[in-house]
């Protein structure tokens, strides 16, 4: 167990795993600093698009550190609206990335309609599906869970997820905000494991008390860095008690590499390449990171 007092930077960029105290109650809570900050501040979203991908990315990490084998977990939410496409990617032991692909005038549209806040999904994402990949290794078959973007924000439909796919009744919450002018996000899921050799009904009341009191939890709370994920537990579940276990630290990757680029278009014939072309260079710009690398044309035969 951790300390109730931790503060200061070694509260941010980390996931907290948590238990009820004799219940069967488990659940996660997500602090992003400037790992959030550093993947957003790479592109120039919006700021509707920027909150989005931070959710994401904290929902990434809060699936993802509950993985007890090497590998990637990949949220993709993939919709009609303005927003087309949101990726993040969690690598073990602790690593996130992710990227964005919206219309910036339909965006623009929906903005100036007004976006009202919980109902973030379907006025930007609109129809479409969240998926969940797992993927172990080219060795291992991946697997794959996907769920119709059905609520008003992803922490909705995550929880449809868990309902519908996992049977794995949860509660999440999510936020994110530019505090002092960078971006936070934080997060916090709460999921009932259901104990074979007890009755139901007495395992239910306790899952019931502890969604609720979750839900009290405040926006500020999972984003202020003054609020520190242990003092957030302690405040929702001190009266039943709350195991806190080792945090489960996070950062930032990305696979590109100028070598890698250099590979995927050497899998292209020259004429594909000649295609390419512009103002003299190649031009290869990471969706993830947004790094460019630039390549000279093949020679002609």
């Amino acid at each position: 167990m951790t300390s109730l007092e931790q503060s200061g930077p070694a509260a941010d960029d980390l996931v907290v795993p948590f238990q009820i105290e004799g219940e069967s109650v488990r659940g996660r809570v997500v602090r992003l600093g400037p790992v959030v900050a550093e993947i957003l501040d790479r592109h120039d979203y919006p700021e509707g698009v920027a909150s989005l991908l931070a959710h994401a990315l904290t929902l990434t990490a809060m699936l993802g550190t509950s993985l007890k084998f090497e590998g990637k977990l990949t949220m993709q939410a993939k919709g009609d609206g303005a927003v087309r496409t949101i990726v993040a990617d969690y690598r073990t032991p602790g690593e996130l990335r992710g990227w964005v692909a919206f219309h910036q005038d339909e965006y623009d549209a929906a903005v100036a309609k007004g976006v009202d806040p919980g109902r973030e999904v379907p006025q930007l994402l609109g129809g479409g599906y969240l998926a969940f990949t797992i993927d172990q290794g080219p060795d291992t078959e991946r697997y794959q869970g996907i769920v119709g973007l059905e609520g008003g924000t992803l922490a909705e439909c995550a929880q449809r997820y868990f309902e519908s796919s996992e049977q794995l009744p949860s509660a999440v919450k999510l936020s994110a905000a530019k505090v002092d002018g960078a971006w936070r996000a934080g997060g916090i899921i709460v999921q009932h494991l259901a104990s074979p050799g007890f009755q139901q009904e007495a395992q239910d009341e306790p899952w019931r008390e502890a969604a609720i009191l979750m839900a009290s939890t405040q926006d500020a709370e999972l984003t202020n860095p003054s609020v520190t994920p242990e003092r957030l537990l302690f405040r929702l579940f001190h009266e039943r008690g709350v195991r806190v276990f080792e945090p489960q630290p996070l950062g930032v990757f990305c696979q590109c590499s100028r070598e890698r680029v250099e590979n995927i278009l050497d899998q292209f014939s020259a004429e594909e390449m000649a295609d390419m072309v512009v103002d003299g260079k190649i031009t290869v710009t990471c969706e993830f990171c947004n790094t460019t690398y630039e390549f000279d044309p093949p020679a002609a035969a």
